[in-house]
């Protein structure tokens, strides 16, 4: 993803989104390993965001994740972008994003939502099945063979919480899924939706540069 020879390595922390409505917490599976919550490996880079690192012997999880231009004033929005790299073929790959405390009532989509409460409104989401199927069949960001193995129900919402469960990932493949979160600022409800819909390569050289 990004050459670490020329980055400052920084203290590895938990990805957490601190959002007005709540944290949002991301846990990963990839084949049989539980992802640690804390990375092994991070570094800065200069446009505030962060590079963790996960190794394994049978996987590498690399995660960019900062914040991008969100459009609307008084809206704040934080991309989270997984890219699992197989040494060996690896089983199904599981991205869970939670909202702690998230409000019972919500808008929902196949994989988003939205959370408003009398003090601010967050906007939870990421690729929907079919969206990564036009990846898969473009050769962007998953493997070609995902566009006949991504079921309609890969992703799931349950209360504040999205998981996308997502196929294997053969040995010498990559895969990558993105997630973000918008907020507006406490007393202020400006329409968050619109900032989650994101263009995963534009923000990848957007954090990267």
């Amino acid at each position: 993803m990004l050459d670490t020879e020329v980055l400052s390595r920084t203290a590895p922390r938990p990805l957490d989104v601190v959002t007005p409505l709540g944290d949002v917490r991301f846990a990963v599976r990839v084949g049989g390993w539980d992802v640690p919550a804390t990375p092994e490996l991070s570094w800065g880079l200069r446009s505030g965001a962060r590079l963790c690192r996960w190794r394994h012997p049978s996987v590498r999880l690399d995660v960019l994740c900062g914040t991008t231009a969100a459009g609307p004033p008084g809206v704040t929005r934080a991309v989270t972008i997984f890219r699992v790299l197989a040494r060996e073929t690896v089983g199904a790959f599981v991205v869970r994003a939670e909202l702690a405390g998230a409000p019972a009532q919500a808008r929902t989509w196949e994989s988003a939502f939205t959370a408003e409460t009398a003090d601010a409104v967050v906007s939870i989401g990421g690729p929907g099945a079919e969206a990564l199927r036009r990846c898969s069949r473009a050769g962007q960001h998953v493997p070609p063979y995902w566009s006949r193995l991504l079921a309609g129900d890969a992703v799931e919402r349950t209360g504040g919480r999205l998981t996308w469960r997502l196929p294997a990932v053969e040995r010498g493949d990559y895969a990558e899924l993105w997630v973000a979160v918008a907020w507006s600022e406490p007393g202020e409800h400006p329409d968050t939706w619109p900032a989650i819909e994101v263009d995963p390569a534009r923000v990848l050289r957007e954090l990267t540069q």
